[in-house]
């Protein structure tokens, strides 16, 4: 779980498949990176549990596998957008 949380690229994926299923060329276009590096990406995210997918036709769609990994994207989004206080 922390190898597949610990890469931002990964992190920009999970936050994306929280707004609804993607593609892998949608999700290489939101990211930037090359389709190879995204499947790689895709899957540590599967092996974690994070992500499943389904075939249709010869488009695979990825999503989030569960609502406790959406929970868990939620976290992190609002935990790294929150404002920090300052050290004193």
């Amino acid at each position: 779980m922390g190898r597949a949380l610990g890469c931002s690229v990964r992190l920009t994926v999970l936050q994306r498949l929280a707004e609804g299923e993607a593609s892998v060329s949608e999700l290489t276009s939101h990211t930037g990176v090359t389709q190879p590096n995204m499947s790689n990406h895709l899957a540590v995210l599967r092996s974690a549990g994070l992500v499943t997918c389904r075939r249709l036709g010869r488009v695979v769609r990825y999503r989030l596998a569960s609502p406790e990994a959406a929970d868990l994207v939620r976290g992190l989004t609002r935990d790294a957008t929150s404002e920090r206080p300052s050290p004193q």
